[in-house]
């Protein structure tokens, strides 16, 4: 693997699990030499970044980490909402008994994460849960949008874990999306993986409001 792609794959990984904070300068002088690199391999993994829209570049300063603003984070919120539940809806008409099973395992990891207050845990597993969902839809392309929008969204879903009881409230909406499946109901099933979107993102944006240091980012 090129010293670029190096570069670009953990600055990613960084950025999706909020190493870095919004607005937080990056330099490629302080990277290269973290990376024990020359600079070049640096930029263009900087550049990679700022294409994807988590970066903006800013000359004599250097690469900020881009927050969403409230606007943005609604847009991508109402479209997951349409492409997700969509994609949910193909998974259950395409009905696979080993796929519920699956789900359910992972509903029960899910649960016992929680009981035992292990929220990091409770994410994974909450992750895993609508990856298979829509990637059992088989709809490649559609597959695809969806983890470019997941992974520009995913900076703030964490976030989600500080909200009172929405933990509890997610892993009720997944038992409701497992028995909307098990009685072949694609009709359904999408209503309420469209519903549990749209009513995640709504939380946040407000618990974004309300926090001071938050709300100055956007």
């Amino acid at each position: 693997m090129k010293k670029k792609d190096v570069i670009y794959k953990d600055l990613k990984n960084k950025l999706l699990n909020g190493k870095f904070k919004a607005n937080e300068v990056l330099k490629e002088e302080v990277l290269a030499e973290k990376y024990k690199v020359s600079r070049t391999p640096v930029r263009e993994a900087l550049q990679l970044l700022v294409n994807e829209g988590f970066l903006t570049h800013r000359r004599k300063v250097g690469y900020i980490v881009k927050p969403l603003t409230k606007n943005e984070l609604r847009e991508i919120v109402g479209i997951r909402s349409v492409l997700e539940s969509y994609a949910a809806r193909i998974t259950t008409e395409n009905y696979d008994e080993k796929l519920i099973n699956k789900l359910e395992k992972l509903i029960e990891k899910t649960e016992n994460a929680l009981k035992s207050n292990n929220l990091q845990k409770f994410y994974k597993y909450n992750c895993e849960f609508h990856l298979e969902l829509y990637k059992s839809s088989g709809n490649k392309k559609l597959i695809e949008i969806i983890e470019n929008l997941r992974e520009n969204f995913q900076r703030y879903t964490r976030l989600l874990l500080n909200i009172e009881n929405m933990p509890y409230e997610s892993l009720k909406d997944h038992k409701l999306m497992i028995q909307a499946m098990k009685e072949r109901d694609p009709e359904k099933v999408e209503k309420i993986v469209k519903k549990h979107i749209l009513k995640g993102g709504e939380k946040l944006i407000e618990y974004i409001a309300q926090d001071e240091y938050l709300a100055f980012m956007f």
